[in-house]
């Protein structure tokens, strides 16, 4: 049984390579292959003044991009080599998505909880697959989300 491993805001930011007003990760846990985490969209991110004005909706791509982060908490926190080498912040991309479908409009006051679960982890490709859910309702799902690292 793997131990199950907590994260403050703080310490994401410590270690996280996306940084504010680009981090949409405010705390995770991680226990063996799955990580779960959270974001409250607070109505002050700089691109919700664009979308939409006087409607604020936050982008599906950015909730992408949010499934993306929580995954990176993972290669970066995570027990995914059996030397226990992590991935070095510097040398993780996002290469692609697949299978992405949003299910509800997300809006300021809502908290996405996020959960993303490796599928295979094999250097230099980490395959995830993540969901995200608004009041127990399911927001977003991708069922293939690629990245590259190393160590």
């Amino acid at each position: 049984m793997c131990n199950l491993k907590k994260f403050t805001k703080e310490e994401i930011e410590s270690f996280m390579p996306q940084q504010h007003p680009y981090l949409f990760v405010e705390d995770a846990e991680i226990e063996g292959g799955e990580v779960r985490g959270s974001y409250t969209i607070k109505g002050d991110e700089f691109f919700l003044k664009g979308h939409f004005p006087n409607n604020p909706i936050f982008p599906a791509s950015v909730m992408l991009e949010a499934l993306g982060q929580l995954a990176i908490v993972l290669l970066m926190r995570g027990e995914i080599d059996p030397s226990g080498k992590n991935a070095n912040k510097e040398r993780i991309f996002f290469t692609s998505a697949d299978g992405v479908r949003c299910m509800r409009i997300c809006k300021p006051g809502d908290r996405l909880e996020m959960k993303v679960s490796a599928k295979r982890i094999r250097h230099p490709i980490g395959i995830f697959e993540g969901s995200i859910f608004v009041n127990g309702e399911k927001a977003a799902y991708a069922e293939k989300i690629s990245l590259t690292f190393d160590f």
